[in-house]
């Protein structure tokens, strides 16, 4: 069987998320992950196929991809992979997404633009909510001043039951929370604290919450297409509701997010590994409903006048997708955009980032068909 998509990671939430939306929009999609009994809702599509993938082996998942004849793969795995995923695109000639890097392995990627540039290969990064969404609104906002001196960028999100669920990746998260993260500072980049408090902000249908500078990658690509604009600052701002924070923080500092091996009855195993199995079996409560906001402060000039732009995209709990919460804008949005690529919609070969490739507004068309909402100052644009 020839398929349209090829999905690595799809064992995960965001590639679940993804091949379905890939599914229900008509396309066939291979199904690459480590453990095929997270796929059984998957498996019901008549054009979805499981086979079992280990990004380890590169050679071995680029002959996997070659055999498959999609021309599209779509990297939901863990972001270290990613550097493992792209060299299998390149030896098997596919195009490339993901879902993001966030600095560090963003930076590295970016290493291999000639590479895809002399395939002719797309090679997109961070097309997931944030990065990814917050990209093209962005893109969006900028278009629309003559130049551009600062960005606040991040996301909040809160449920209507107060228990502890896992937002997205623990590895990401104890990432995130754990590194220093690098800022654009009058123009500079500049490493600041891990999870340095940035203050207590309103959200749109979500109430006021503490944020935190965290790493990120929009930092630095926003500095590589918007500096030519002015660009001089840039932060980060991620939003937790008080009781999920808490848990998160309390997770860290005992230690459950270390990835350094340790020996228990002769088996060495990461205590992050231990905490990601664990987590995956709290279940959402029924009736319970989450609701996100990615959101983005532009401020420049309009003419000679100072103009702030301000953009947001809210997701609910989905009817038929309650077991995603609001995790659905990550696999959605990948999901649109290889769809887009495959329309031949993106067009620039080499490695690049949705603000620089992924046009505006057919991009929100399409997250509107899903219920999903992006406002520019207050009002919906789709």
């Amino acid at each position: 069987m020839k398929f349209d998509f090829v999905v690595l990671g799809a064992t995960g939430e965001e590639g679940n998320i993804a091949s379905r939306d890939l599914l229900e929009s008509g396309y066939s999609v291979l199904l690459c992950g480590r453990n095929k009994s997270r796929v059984k809702n998957l498996l019901k599509y008549k054009k979805a196929k499981f086979t079992y993938v280990d990004l380890n082996n590169v050679k071995k998942t680029a002959g996997i991809l070659k055999k498959s004849g999609a021309k599209i793969a779509v990297n939901c795995a863990e972001l270290r992979m990613n550097i493992n995923a792209m060299k299998a695109c390149l030896i098997s000639g596919l195009h490339y997404l993901d879902l993001g890097g966030l600095q560090e392995m963003t930076i590295q990627q970016y290493k291999f633009d000639k590479d895809f540039k002399k395939r002719k290969l797309t090679a997109l990064l961070g097309c997931g909510s944030t990065p990814g969404i917050s990209n093209v609104m962005a893109s969006y906002a900028v278009d629309k001043l003559d130049s551009v001196e600062h960005i606040e960028v991040g996301f909040a999100w809160d449920s209507n039951i107060k228990k502890f669920i896992l937002p997205y990746s623990i590895e990401s998260i104890v990432y995130e929370l754990t590194t220093d993260p690098i800022i654009l500072d009058n123009g500079k980049f500049k490493k600041t604290k891990a999870c340095s408090f940035e203050g207590v902000l309103k959200f749109k249908e979500i109430k006021k919450q503490n944020t935190y500078c965290i790493v990120h990658s929009e930092v630095f690509t926003f500095k590589k297409y918007f500096g030519n604009k002015g660009l001089k600052f840039v932060h980060y701002k991620a939003g937790f509701p008080e009781h999920s924070f808490k848990v998160l923080d309390i997770l860290i500092k005992l230690g459950f997010g270390s990835k350094e091996l340790i020996n228990m009855h002769g088996i060495n195993l990461r205590p992050i590994d231990f905490t990601r199995e664990v987590l995956k079996k709290i279940n959402r409560p029924k009736d319970y409903k989450e609701t996100e906001d990615i959101w983005i402060k532009v401020y420049g000039k309009s003419g000679r006048k100072p103009k702030k732009i301000e953009m947001d995209c809210l997701v609910k709990t989905l009817k038929g997708w309650e077991n995603y919460g609001s995790n659905l804008n990550t696999g959605m949005s990948i999901s649109i955009m290889a769809q887009m690529l495959n329309k031949n919609l993106i067009k620039k070969a080499g490695i690049t980032a949705p603000e620089e490739s992924v046009p505006p507004m057919p991009f929100f068309k399409e997250l509107k068909k899903r219920k999903i909402y992006v406002y520019k100052d207050n009002k919906i644009v789709n």
